[in-house]
């Protein structure tokens, strides 16, 4: 198998491996977190929940992290390869760093 291949097949389990997480991560996300704008669900007579599970905060907190340096190796290998080779540049690794890396900051120093 060419060179190539394997490194394009190493870059496709890293993105779906940190796209899996990040999908993860959004499935328990709503029970990691309090509710927000406390005022304008008790104006509207809507229920709210005013407390959450602190061990799913930190379990999401674990995984947007691992996600984040999923995606921080990926895209180092795709830095080297496509300076190395003629593959060019993965959009979704990027885009997948950016985000995991913003809502890490947001968990650790928001919520």
């Amino acid at each position: 198998m060419k060179k190539i291949k394997i490194f394009q097949r190493l870059l496709a389990f890293l993105s779906i491996t940190g796209w899996s997480l990040a999908i993860y991560a959004l499935l328990i996300f709503d029970k990691a977190r309090p509710d927000r704008a406390i005022g304008y669900f008790l104006s509207k007579g809507a229920s709210i929940r005013l407390g959450w599970d602190p061990v799913q905060t930190v379990q999401l907190e674990h995984i947007i992290w691992a996600c984040a340096a999923i995606s921080f190796v990926s895209l180092a290998f795709n830095y080297y390869f496509a300076h190395h080779s003629k593959m060019g540049y993965w959009f979704n690794i990027p885009l997948l760093l950016l985000s995991s890396v913003a809502a890490g900051l947001y968990i650790t120093f928001v919520i």
